[in-house]
């Protein structure tokens, strides 16, 4: 087994992974590399994951939108960024209505951001994208069914989730992003020296200069509260799973600030 540190991103789709994955590239060049599939529903397993690695034991961080936990080794160091499930909502709609080779990407382009929300809770094919996908992504949810797109998450997902976050220590927090690449750098820059996360955004849909509270509640006002309501509560594991990962960023950041009593 190879037991150099190897990072790997967990490349939840709009949730900062171009940003991320723009400080892998700046760091280490083409010591960094990307593990997808054929398709964009071909989700990967730890055992294809490590596979790879295998024979690419030159790669010091590999990011990929399709590999799932747990980790392949346990010298791998897991990078994961987590997202308010409505601001994500709204990022996945504009940016799918701009990427025409996006999947469902016509859905989006046909209808209101109220009307996308519609069409996800009618549970239209693709429409998992903006339900639970968060605790789908990071659960053994990805791999009921046999199809990512027919995923539903459970309360036992959840809690596995939780736990796998738990274990790992921390997430990154969209909402929270230059903390996040600080808490990073400082838990793997002794594993990896060469890292350098750059606290900036790449390839953002847009750029908000409104508070995190003035764009919930402007989204808010766009759904309507029925809507919004609706919208809530299909994504009542998501919102948890993102409290809990806030909380664990918030402790670790905690934990590297204070003073050290040895």
């Amino acid at each position: 087994m190879n037991s150099n540190h190897v990072l790997i991103h967990y490349h939840i789709f709009k949730n900062a992974g171009s940003s991320v994955d723009a400080s892998l590239r700046h760091s280490f060049g083409d010591r960094w590399g990307t593990f997808e599939g054929r398709h964009a529903h071909a989700i990967l397993s730890s055992d294809q994951l490590a596979a790879f690695m295998a024979v690419n034991t030159h790669l010091s961080a590999i990011s990929s939108h399709l590999a799932r936990p747990p980790l392949p080794t346990p010298y791998c160091l897991p990078v994961v960024f987590l997202r308010h499930p409505l601001l994500r909502a709204y990022s996945v709609y504009q940016y799918t209505r701009m990427d025409s080779s996006q999947p469902f990407s016509d859905v989006a382009l046909t209808l209101s951001f109220s009307d996308y929300i519609r069409w996800a809770l009618r549970k239209e094919s693709g429409s998992i994208v903006i339900r639970d996908y968060q605790v789908v992504h990071l659960s053994d949810a990805s791999w009921r069914g046999g199809d990512i797109l027919k995923a539903v998450a459970t309360q036992a997902d959840l809690e596995q989730a939780r736990d796998l976050l738990s274990n790992w220590g921390m997430a990154g927090i969209v909402e929270e992003f230059e903390l996040s690449t600080a808490v990073f750098q400082s838990k793997y820059s002794k594993y990896l020296p060469e890292l350098e996360f750059l606290p900036k955004w790449d390839n953002a849909t847009s750029r908000e200069t409104a508070s995190l509270s003035d764009r919930l509640d402007q989204l808010r006002q766009m759904l309507g509260d029925g809507l919004y309501g609706d919208f809530m509560e299909a994504n009542s594991l998501d919102l948890d799973l993102h409290a809990h990962a806030q909380a664990l960023l918030h402790s670790e950041a905690d934990s590297i600030a204070a003073p050290s009593t040895m």
